[in-house]
């Protein structure tokens, strides 16, 4: 992975974890606030993906004032090509683009649309994050965070996307930033009892979610190669479920039935019938460490803060 340090380097590594290659502009332009990383042939993340003509790459560092008419108007004045992806750190009004002319074809993100596609990248493992270059954020600085390197680097990968959640939901204007939230990974063996007295020891790995008080089995084809390194945050006291009851949750989940083939005596008649093997509570043997799950915290205008679970797109309180 790219230890990105800049924002324009950021965008770059982003892409190039996607496969897009940023090819340099020949002609150098002079346009003040507006600095053009390169062209790319195709771009994922454009909003059409059927014009297959080569896009235009900008991104604008931050300043006090928010992106204006007349700058949008002095940059396409100069500016070559049709597709345009402005990446903007600079807030800006839709209305802006009303004057510009039919021949461009613009696609502008603000900050919080370029963070949380950031942020996605992080959660994805498309881009590593030293925790030595992450600047606290003073707007969660009130909530109960942990972080613990001794925590298994194991992390599921997200199943939502954030973007398309935030606009189910009509939150697109919320800020959002990227976490992880601590599960436990549960290494089970045991014996099975089967007919007959047949007796069999199995193993099994089981995700305990605490947040969704569910449990599940553990599929090492959803793991995050390269677990990003961002704040972990435990769930709220007294979540976690003790021996005997995680015993009794994973009981109906452990027995199971099978094929079994009978005959009568003379071994003449033979037929097949499910046969239950049943999990001996008594023999199981729990061994668990922690794994995380990629968040979101969702930011609220009123002060409010929410965990967004990106595996099952439920929202949920946070410990302060």
């Amino acid at each position: 992975m790219i230890q990105s340090e800049t924002m324009e380097q950021t965008v770059r590594d982003i892409l190039a974890s996607r496969t897009v290659r940023l090819e340099p502009i020949v002609e150098k332009f002079q346009v003040y606030g507006f600095r053009c990383l390169g062209i790319a042939e195709k771009i994922l993340d454009f909003d059409d993906v059927e014009d297959s003509s080569p896009v235009y790459v900008w991104h604008v560092q931050d300043d006090i004032l928010p992106l204006s008419k007349n700058e949008i108007e002095r940059w396409s004045v100069d500016v070559p090509g049709k597709r345009h992806w402005i990446l903007s750190e600079r807030e800006f009004n839709e209305d802006i683009f009303e004057d510009i002319s039919n021949d461009f074809q613009i696609d502008a993100w603000g900050p919080k649309k370029l963070s949380r596609w950031i942020g996605e990248a992080v959660l994805r493992g498309d881009l590593t994050v030293s925790q030595n270059n992450v600047i606290p954020n003073p707007n969660i600085s009130d909530i109960d965070v942990k972080l613990d390197d001794a925590l298994s680097s194991v992390t599921l990968t997200p199943l939502i996307e954030l973007n398309e959640w935030l606009d189910k939901e009509s939150m697109s204007m919320l800020n959002t930033l990227p976490v992880l939230i601590n599960v436990k990974l549960w290494n089970i063996s045991g014996i099975m009892l089967g007919p007959n007295s047949d007796r069999h020891t199995k193993q099994w790995s089981y995700i305990e979610d605490p947040w969704s008080k569910k449990i599940y089995l553990f599929n090492d084809e959803e793991v995050i190669i390269d677990s990003p390194n961002l704040r972990k945050i435990n769930p709220l006291p007294n979540s976690w479920k003790n021996i005997d009851s995680l015993k009794t949750k994973l009981q109906p989940l452990l027995d199971f039935r099978q094929k079994e083939k009978l005959s009568n005596s003379q071994d003449k008649v033979r037929s097949t019938m499910l046969e239950w093997w049943r999990v001996d509570l008594d023999t199981l043997s729990l061994e668990s460490s922690y794994a995380q799950i990629p968040a979101w915290i969702l930011m609220f205008e009123d002060g409010g803060k929410k965990i967004l679970h990106s595996r099952n797109g439920q929202t949920y309180e946070i410990s302060h």
